[in-house]
């Protein structure tokens, strides 16, 4: 799981200078959302993969 969170900081950094260079704010706020998100569904699943998937328990969460 370390290198998961090594290899999205790395990414991040390279992407988000990449981005101020061309002045891109909004797109600068939504790239960091996406990899947190990223972030957490990879440490979910990487903490236990035999568990129920996320989709399923959003479906029963939702009644299908």
């Amino acid at each position: 799981m370390a290198y998961l969170v090594i290899s999205i900081l790395i990414l991040s950094i390279w992407d988000i200078k990449e981005m101020k260079k061309k002045n891109q704010r909004k797109d600068i706020i939504i790239y960091i959302f996406l990899m947190l998100v990223v972030g957490a569904l990879g440490a979910f699943y990487l903490s236990d993969p035999q568990r129920e998937s996320f989709s399923e328990k959003l479906l029963s969460l939702i009644g299908r």
